[in-house]
């Protein structure tokens, strides 16, 4: 059994507590609310329906399996990092910090074109484009790469988009219209006009 301890608490959302791995600072471990979670089991659901692509894709964060702790039944997911150890920021981190110093403006710039050709790379399937389940990981001192810990797959009884590329892509361009749609909205002051077009291009 994993014993966690108060130190270990990393967050707390509506479905979930996590708590950092006490022997390995790659990992961490997700305790349930209430079970069965919905949000959980539509995500293993993709997974699932991603089988071997799911080691391929960058956006997602790695699955490792159950594991009993102190606070009951716990899920072990990697735990997202930059090269050298930090806690990797949220994309609502350093949107606030480009908000706050315009000289970020080119590098926040790059992070969302690259984010764009990787999500339609990897077709993600998104349930939600809340920023704080954006985490961007510097994985070099120069390069950055965004993970998506939450809000993942398609809550339908029968997901369509997981089998038939027609429907996927109807259902990328849904929510990157959304969240290019939130860069309009809230983050008007700091991205011209010319480059929110240039982000909503499909």
């Amino acid at each position: 059994m994993i014993i966690l301890t108060d130190d270990l608490f990393l967050g707390s959302g509506n479905h979930k507590t996590v708590y950092a791995h006490p022997t390995d600072k790659n990992l961490c471990i997700k305790i349930l609310h209430t079970m069965p979670d919905s949000d959980l089991e539509k995500e293993f659901r993709y997974r699932k329906a991603l089988g071997d692509r799911a080691e391929k894709m960058t956006l997602l964060t790695k699955y490792f399996g159950e594991v009993d702790t102190s606070k009951g039944k716990g899920y072990l997911f990697e735990r997202v990092l930059d090269f050298d150890g930090k806690i990797s920021k949220t994309m609502l981190d350093i949107l606030e910090d480009t908000v706050a110093d315009k000289k970020n403006l080119p590098e926040t710039e790059k992070l969302l074109l690259d984010f764009k050709k990787t999500y339609f790379d990897e077709k993600f399937l998104l349930a939600g484009v809340d920023l704080e389940n954006y985490l961007v990981q510097k994985i070099s001192p120069t390069e950055r790469r965004v993970r998506i810990i939450d809000n993942i797959g398609c809550a339908s009884t029968i997901p369509l988009p997981y089998y038939f590329d027609f429907f996927t892509l109807k259902r990328l361009r849904k929510y990157w219209a959304r969240f290019v749609d939130l860069m309009r909205s809230d983050y008007k002051s700091v991205f011209s006009e010319e480059f929110l077009r240039k982000l909503a291009e499909i």
